[in-house]
C-alpha cells in the first residue's frame, strides 16, 4: 500500500510579506518604459519622475525600478486622474 500523503519538509520556509520585493530583479528605465508602454522620458527625467511620484531607487547614480512597484503606481496614478477630471468635468458632451 502506498502512501499517497506529501511528506512536510522540517525545514521552516521564509514568510514573505505583500511588499517584499526582494526577489524581484531591478530594470532600467528603457525596460519600465517598454513594461509599462509609457514614455521613457517619465523614467529619465528627475523632474518628471519627482512630479508624477515615480517610485524609483538610486544605486551607485544609477537609478532603477521594480516592475511591481511601478506597476501599483500606475494604477494608482490611473485612478486618481480618473477621479480627478470626473470630480471637474462639468456639462455633458455638448456643454
Amino acid at each position: 500500500m502506498n502512501n499517497t500523503n506529501p511528506t512536510i519538509s522540517s525545514t521552516p520556509q521564509p514568510v514573505q510579506s505583500v511588499g517584499d520585493f526582494t526577489d524581484e530583479p531591478f530594470v532600467t528605465a528603457e525596460q519600465a518604459s517598454t513594461a509599462l508602454n509609457l514614455p521613457l522620458y517619465y523614467f529619465i527625467d528627475a523632474r518628471k519622475r519627482a512630479e508624477m511620484g515615480i517610485p524609483f531607487y538610486l544605486i551607485s547614480r544609477m537609478v532603477r525600478y521594480r516592475i511591481r512597484e511601478l506597476h501599483k503606481w500606475q494604477v494608482g496614478y490611473a485612478a486618481r486622474q480618473a477621479g480627478h477630471t470626473s470630480t471637474t468635468q462639468k456639462g455633458g458632451a455638448h456643454a
